[in-house]
């Protein structure tokens, strides 16, 4: 039987690295995308650096540079992925700009930036990976953004605005991919992951997990047969994995005695409403 292939963009390092080792430890070949393709002591690890990796623990991998903020180069990864591994079964959005702060002390510059490589490159991946998928009658689509709720938005609303986009394609989308055999799901951390801007940062352990939690979750997200339970929803990592049967998260600790804090609530608000299923055409209507 074929290996399943899975492409990760943004996993040159952290959780997209990290992701890409578990897939590959569960038997995926996987497609290793980012822009970064030289080790620098301010951002190390590269598509090369992460393929070693996965090469060295006995899997397969493929490198692909991948900037999204060039369309053309989010669909040269899908392509690529196809054309090597002769298939393609899994999507996983993890590529990211962030700048945590209020309206009046973010330049456009930086919004720009925000929203071309949060919302612009996911809309991208999702418009160029979906034909093949709905042709095939399968597929998963992972994007790494939060449940919509209303703390979430505060000190930091111009990238709140780009993530939030994020699940809402998430949640739209889900609709219009029910019974095609395609899913798409909305993953978050229940807490503080370890990652390159933690160590800057200087997080303290205590205060954070290790990465493989949420490759762990995106893992299983990926062999779910419920599909009911995964698409078109917003997860948080801890919380899908307790669905999934996990109850001990010892395993994930950055400081093994300490239990970190959890940074996201524990209830969400529903977003339908009593009408939900109603529709109504309004665009076509003659004025009256």
């Amino acid at each position: 039987m074929t290996s399943p292939v899975a492409l990760i963009i943004g996993a040159s390092r952290g959780i997209g690295r990290q992701i890409a080792l578990t897939f590959s430890e569960a038997g995926y070949k996987v497609g290793i995308a980012a822009k970064t393709v030289e080790n620098s002591d301010k951002l190390p690890g590269t598509i090369y650096t992460v393929s070693d990796e996965v090469e060295a623990a006995g899997g397969t991998s493929l490198p692909i540079i991948c900037n999204v903020r060039d369309i053309s180069q989010i669909a040269n990864a899908v392509e690529q992925c196809k054309d090597t591994f002769g298939r393609l079964d899994l999507v996983i959005y993890n590529a990211g700009a962030i700048m945590w702060k209020k309206v009046i002390d973010t330049p456009m510059k930086r919004f720009d930036l925000m929203s071309e490589v949060n919302i612009r490159g996911a809309y991208a991946t999702i418009q160029h990976v979906l034909p093949y998928f709905l042709e095939r009658k399968q597929g998963r689509i992972i994007l790494v953004s939060p449940p919509i709720y209303s703390r979430f938005f505060k000190g930091k609303i111009p990238y709140s605005v780009t993530k939030a986009g994020m699940t809402i394609l998430t949640h739209g989308l889900g609709h219009e991919l029910q019974h095609s055999g395609v899913t798409i799901t909305s993953l978050w951390p229940a807490t503080v992951i370890e990652s390159q801007v933690t160590l800057m940062k200087d997080v303290s352990p205590r205060l954070m997990r290790k990465a493989n939690i949420f490759a762990d979750a995106c893992l299983k997200i990926a062999t779910d047969d419920n599909t009911s339970r995964i698409n078109g929803q917003a997860l948080i990592d801890e919380d899908y994995l307790r669905l999934r049967g996990i109850h001990d998260f010892s395993q994930y600790r950055c400081h093994f005695e300490h239990e970190p804090p959890r940074m996201i609530p524990k209830n969400f608000p529903d977003l339908r409403v009593g009408e939900e299923d109603e529709k109504k055409n309004i665009v076509n209507q003659s004025k009256l």
